[in-house]
């Protein structure tokens, strides 16, 4: 960003199209990282704008969320790095699913009845197919699951641009490094077993799965690039976690051990003459 002036422009501008909302966070989580949370709050104060006429009329949270999630996230990263940054993204996650449990409570409703109707049209065509009821407390842990990705992908997306104006290639290194505290692990791991065992809220404990995941994404990068995989290696994999329930959790479980065993320090390293 060259000035305040084109910051403003191209975070109000992105969050005003609702679908890029993102991408307007984003630049206010770079000005955050780069000049401090000062300078971040400025910006964050006009990007709120849109994104609460947009709340206020269309009765869509995404935008005002997701900016106040990247903002606090990238405050999080300045201070205290990836995994206090993963941890801010969870809490705001869960208070969003809260929120969207009480306050907005009809919306989730409105949701959920909207998915059952779907289900009763695709039964219609396919008995054979089943779907699960949700409720709006389900629906409320999905929508925080959802916006902790969404901050998650802001806030990569400014490291990234930070990255590249003012230190070329750190990215890659930092999030290869990427490593969580072993408190912070059994913490999550509790907190899964708690809203799982529930029932009620077994939902929001994918929100609580978003740190592990992300992890252990960093340690398959991290293990892609110590052992020459290309990117097409990394596609594949992207694309059968996406497909396949067991891969996630075994991407979670990668973070869980590599906490405790620290996986990078236990691999060969790899010749640069190869």
């Amino acid at each position: 960003m060259r000035g305040r002036t084109q910051a403003v422009a191209v975070s109000v501008l992105a969050v005003g199209t609702v679908f890029f909302a993102w991408i307007g966070a984003a630049a206010v989580a770079l000005v955050t990282l780069r000049k401090g949370s000062t300078q971040g709050v400025y910006l964050l104060a006009w990007t709120l704008l849109p994104a609460a006429v947009i709340a206020l009329q269309g009765s869509d949270l995404g935008p005002l969320t997701t900016l106040v999630g990247v903002y606090i996230a990238a405050c999080a990263l300045r201070a205290g790095g990836w995994p206090l940054a993963l941890l801010a993204i969870s809490a705001t996650g869960l208070v969003l699913a809260l929120l969207m449990n009480t306050v907005a409570v009809a919306q989730s409703q409105q949701i959920a009845d909207m998915l059952a109707q779907l289900g009763e049209q695709l039964r219609s065509s396919n008995p054979q197919m089943v779907m699960p009821a949700l409720n709006a407390t389900d629906i409320a842990g999905m929508i925080g699951m959802i916006n902790a990705w969404t901050v998650v992908l802001g806030l990569v997306l400014a490291r990234w641009w930070q990255a590249m104006l003012y230190n070329p290639g750190g990215f890659r290194s930092e999030f290869h490094s990427l490593r969580l505290p072993q408190t912070l692990v059994v913490g999550l791991l509790l907190g899964v077993l708690l809203l799982v065992s529930s029932g009620q809220w077994a939902n929001w404990a994918m929100v609580l799965q978003v740190p592990l995941t992300v992890a252990g994404f960093a340690l398959v990068h991290a293990l892609a690039a110590r052992f020459g995989l290309g990117a097409g290696a990394l596609t594949v994999v992207y694309g059968l976690w996406a497909m396949l329930l067991p891969l996630r959790w075994l991407v979670q479980l990668l973070a869980v051990t590599d906490s405790f065993i620290d996986v990078r320090k236990r691999l060969p390293v790899r010749n640069s003459g190869e």
